[in-house]
């Protein structure tokens, strides 16, 4: 137990940290209607896992409109982005960027000054490349962690986990340094992976893969869960997804924007809710919709057990039932086909649905807008890394002739993007679903 409340602890002046900078969260959210959102990074950014989240958060859990676009490119380091971004990604006129550059920037070795230049020197031209592009909101993603299991240096075998995660917090430090001197914001991806890896390895084992089992570089949803959560809190997100409030006595309920009260009578309401909580997933992606979630331990790849260890439900996903009136020490909620008693105490004060039900009535539709959104980023890879970074500019070199057919090419494929866009966001369909509430006497 003292272990456990060290842990806390830590992660709570972690979090007063940052709150403190002004470059780490913002006094209000960044993402606004219409921005165009680019995730930019390394092959971790280009495995569609955290990019995915972040897209489905903004679908589906706050009110606004936004196009994301999936930037990532495997091997990639600062200086190379800095080199190439302005014929790919500054030609899709994003409002908000988002970059996780450092795994490879650091050189699996122990961190030296020249390396530590290199990156500085990247980060600083990325940022005034995308100001140069007319992007107003860069989020500089520190670099993730390694796995302190799984880790198997490619490079130099001698320098182990705990030696190149010093290496990438380093370059963290430079990271929040260029974004204090531009004057954009930061994300301290790092020290929340190190934190939650070492809490969850603690209490599910040392094989736990937090960042992941292939090679300790590349996480599975745990970890990209945690990537998400801190690149959201850096985009000012205060987690309120929906409130709703009932009255036992009178049988009235009254809920928040996305959220419309189709009938309610004391100890029932039944909503079409617009704005979704964010959901997670305890089995693998291509399981059937009715084996989607299997419970916190049964498939460790799964991002449900991460909440254990990442406050993403209390932080971001707040979506609060408030039952007054109740005439008995004790009530009974019923969602979906679960139910868990709570005190009336617990109850007045509000309780989280989304972090007290992980398996309920939003899990199907998150899921089916989810794999709408991993088929458009998987195109946007092809798009923006293949094409315009790529085959666009050796065509035009080829034959300067063919410009205006080249160029066509490259409208069809916006064309296509959009569609698949419009896609994600007629996924996003109301859903209704019934809450309950029984007097436990």
């Amino acid at each position: 137990m003292r272990c456990k409340l060290r842990r806390v602890a830590l992660w709570t002046i972690v979090q007063a940290i940052g709150i403190a900078q002004p470059a780490f969260v913002p006094a209000a959210p960044v993402i606004r209607n219409g921005d165009v959102l680019a995730v930019c990074g390394d092959s971790i950014t280009e495995q569609k896992v955290y990019s995915v989240y972040l897209e489905d958060y903004l679908l589906m859990c706050q009110p606004v409109l936004v196009q994301t676009m999936q930037c990532g490119w495997g091997g990639a380091v600062a200086p190379h982005f800095a080199g190439h971004m302005q014929r790919d990604v500054v030609t899709l006129r994003p409002t908000v960027a988002t970059t996780a550059y450092g795994m490879n920037d650091g050189g699996y070795n122990v961190s030296d000054l020249a390396t530590e230049e290199r990156y500085r020197d990247g980060l600083v031209r990325i940022v005034r490349n995308f100001k140069a592009g007319h992007t107003p909101t860069v989020i500089i993603g520190s670099p993730g962690a390694v796995d302190t299991h799984y880790f198997r240096n490619p490079r130099f075998p001698g320098v182990l986990a705990g030696q190149y995660n010093q290496t990438l917090g380093r370059l963290g430090e430079i990271g929040r340094e260029v974004a204090a001197s531009e004057g954009v914001l930061f994300a301290d991806l790092h020290t929340p992976l190190l934190d939650a890896m070492a809490e969850a390895k603690a209490a599910l084992g040392d094989e736990y893969p937090v960042c992941g089992e292939i090679d300790g570089v590349h996480a599975g949803p745990p970890g990209h869960l945690v990537m998400a959560y801190a690149f959201l809190k850096a985009m000012g997100f205060d987690g309120q997804i929906a409130t709703i409030k009932h009255d036992m006595l009178s049988g009235d309920t009254m809920a928040g924007e996305g959220q419309q009260v189709i009938s309610s009578k004391p100890g029932e309401i039944t909503l079409a809710s617009s704005r979704y909580p964010f959901c997670f997933f305890g089995g693998k992606k291509d399981a059937p919709d009715d084996q989607v979630f299997s419970g916190l331990n049964d498939w460790n790849y799964g991002d449900a057990a991460m909440t254990r260890f990442c406050p993403f439900n209390q932080d971001l996903n707040r979506y609060m039932l408030v039952v007054t009136g109740l005439n008995a020490p004790k009530g009974r909620i019923t969602w979906g086909d679960q139910s868990k008693a709570f005190s009336a105490e617990e109850l007045s004060k509000g309780i989280n649905l989304a972090a007290e039900f992980l398996r309920n009535p939003f899990v199907k539709p998150f899921m089916e807008v989810n794999r709408a959104v991993e088929a458009k980023q998987g195109f946007e890879t092809l798009f923006v890394r293949d094409y315009l970074s790529d085959k666009e500019p050796n065509l035009l070199q080829v034959i300067p002739a063919r410009a205006a057919a080249i160029k066509s090419v490259e409208a069809g494929l916006r064309d296509i993007q959009a569609g698949l866009l419009q896609r994600c966001a007629e996924a996003v369909k109301p859903v209704t679903h019934t809450i309950k509430i029984e007097e436990i006497r």
